[in-house]
């Protein structure tokens, strides 16, 4: 149901998020919007190059730019992050609809979702480190919320009806959203863990689109209460409703700006849509677009000057902004290229990720704010998975070219592009030393798969293990000096260390069964692998010299696929207990077992963000 219900939204366009059932067919869908917390600009969608884009703006009308300004279709719901560098967005650039994220000059575009089922509407917390959005993965429309970065997805509400159209409070605690849970769509009120859900529009019309004031005492929204869809106002609890545009044509998708002193909206009073403004009371209704186009979901940027909003003028919805008086109109969105693994270099101050943009897929690197994009790599194949050194000097990553996957590493300006292996079989992802002076990787060069270690200009390099079986899974000791991996040496596969001159092995497992991928504590301490030792997969943790052997997980799925936070405290780790792969997390004991995801498809590869 949640899948052909995207065909009715951005004004009964295709590959964006659903409305909810029993929305106005004379409104089209209104997109819930963020409104930046500085509120000096505005970004926005439109459609006037041929193709839904992204643009940004003053809020005087100066300094419009298309963000992204390329050619895939439908990018809509712009949302500012509170301190105004980025905006997540829409898209159904990947065929269904998914949630991304570019800087807000347009650059950096990547995929925050990735799932097979509709996601869409982000809005951001406060604080700028988390998203909720809304998603059908469960086969219904339901509110989630996961880390800016796409990390740790989980599910806020659970209902059989259609939740969606998040919107956060000001502080953080609460969120507002719409469903249609009691018949016909109402806004609700929730806190931000999912918690003491509380319907607080109760009207026989449609209410839609809450949004929030700067102070939380407010919450303005949309409903044909009054036969046509007008913008409203009421009390945080839902008292005190004051209607405040009042015209036979709709008006939808109220956005505060950042002061409170107005309130951006559209409106088809004008014969098209078109983004308009009004004081807070409802006083002084002007637009600000032409008609040319259809504008809707206007959202602020944190200080005010620029408004972003989407436009569906010619059949695909795209994201525009413009300054807050309409004027340098830019188009953002329309990217052709995919993009994806964004990776931070060490200091933040950067952004390696992969690219088609070019043809085939390399490395690129820009600035955090999305200026000075440069290709690094210039392999004939294409490449996957860029990793910083520790003091990002360096990028490795992997290149395929005629059935072949090698390891390369480039200096992050794109200079002395070296290749480390040559027709290495297995995964070749390059593991850095802490220090960022060496790389261990698998390499058959000699017959066998076998582990070597290499200086970081690929010089001097030295096989760390020499057995007829195959070694692999290196795994770097957090003070550098040792190297644990997995070998099947002693007739199945165990979990042994090596110093990185090679000497000192040491067999630290011992078990009929499997014991796979070692993941180092953050402190060096101990060592958590997978097991099946006693019948199935599961996670085990271990001192670092092999003593102290414990079962962390005890379940009859398959649990593995370890990442430690960045503390120590905790391990987030892949179990199909419930049916199919979820991303589950455990304190390093093992108790406190949470589920993260909840979703019918493959949910894997769990990763922690750095500490802070």
């Amino acid at each position: 149901m949640l899948a052909a219900l995207l065909l009715a939204a951005c004004g009964r366009q295709a590959a964006v998020p659903p409305p909810l059932v029993g929305r106005p067919d004379s409104a089209p869908t209104p997109i819930p919007t963020f409104i930046a917390p500085s509120g000096g600009k505005i970004a926005f969608v439109s459609h006037r190059n041929g193709m839904a884009e992204i643009y940004a703006a003053y809020r005087d009308g100066s300094g419009l730019v298309n963000l992204s300004n390329r050619s895939a279709p439908n990018n809509s719901d712009p949302a500012w992050s509170p301190d105004g560098s980025l905006i997540a967005f829409t898209s159904g650039r990947d065929s269904n609809g998914e949630v991304y994220l570019m800087n807000a000059d347009g650059s950096g575009q990547r995929n925050l979702t990735q799932d097979p089922a509709p996601d869409g509407f982000p809005a951001w917390s406060p604080d700028g480190s988390l998203l909720a959005f809304a998603s059908g993965r469960d086969g219904n429309g339901e509110i989630y919320v996961m880390n800016a970065d796409g990390s740790s997805p989980r599910r806020l509400t659970d209902d059989p009806a259609a939740d969606g159209f998040p919107a956060w409070s000001p502080d953080g605690s609460r969120i507002a959203f719409e469903s249609d849970r009691s018949g016909n769509t109402e806004i609700y009120v929730m806190n931000a863990d999912g918690a003491g859900v509380t319907q607080i529009t109760d009207d026989q019309a449609v209410d839609f689109a809450p949004a929030w004031s700067p102070d939380g005492r407010r919450i303005a929204f949309a409903s044909n209460r009054s036969g046509n869809a007008d913008i409203y106002v009421m009390a945080a609890d839902g008292g005190d409703v004051t209607r405040l545009t009042d015209d036979p044509m709709d008006d939808g998708d109220p956005a505060w700006s950042p002061d409170g002193s107005r309130i951006a909206f559209y409106s088809d009073r004008g014969g098209d849509r078109g983004i308009w403004v009004m004081n807070a009371g409802g006083s002084d209704q002007k637009p600000l677009t032409d008609y040319r186009d259809a504008y809707y979901a206007p959202a602020w940027s944190p200080d005010g000057s620029r408004i972003a909003f989407t436009s569906v003028a010619d059949a695909v919805p795209e994201i525009y902004v413009m300054n807050a008086d309409g004027s340098r109109l830019t188009r953002l969105t329309n990217p052709l290229a995919y993009e994806g693994s964004p990776t931070w270099s060490p200091d933040g101050s950067k952004l390696a990720f992969y690219s088609n943009r070019g043809g085939n897929t390399q490395v690129y690197v820009m600035n955090a704010g999305g200026s000075g994009v440069m290709r690094v790599s210039g392999t004939p194949g294409s490449v996957t998975a860029p990793v910083w050194s520790p003091d990002g000097a360096h990028i490795a990553f992997v290149s395929g070219s005629a059935g072949s996957n090698n390891v390369y590493v480039v200096n992050s300006d794109g200079t002395d592009l070296t290749q480390f292996t040559l027709r290495a079989p297995g995964s070749l992802v390059p593991v850095w030393s802490p220090d960022g002076q060496k790389v261990a990787f698998v390499s058959q060069r000699d017959g066998n798969v076998e582990i070597y270690i290499a200086d970081a200009d690929a010089s001097r390099q030295v096989r760390l293990t020499n057995d007829e079986a195959p070694d692999r899974f290196p795994a770097w000791s957090p003070d550098g000096k040792q190297i644990a991996f997995v070998s099947s040496r002693d007739g199945d596969d165990e979990i042994y260390v090596v110093n990185t001159d090679g000497s000192g092995l040491t067999r630290l497992t011992n078990s009929p069964g499997l014991d796979l991928a070692p993941a180092w504590s953050p402190d060096g301490s101990r060592i958590a692998f997978e097991s099946d030792r006693d019948g199935n997969a599961e996670v085990y943790v271990m001192n670092a010299d092999g003593t102290g052997l414990a079962r962390l997980t005890n379940d009859k799925g398959i649990d593995g696929d370890i990442s430690w936070s960045p503390d120590g405290s905790r391990i987030a780790f892949v179990s199909g207990r419930e049916g199919n792969a979820e991303i589950y997390v455990m304190d390093g004991d093992g108790s406190n077992v949470v589920r993260l995801t909840h979703d019918a498809g493959v949910d894997k590869d769990p990763a922690w963000s750095p500490a802070r």
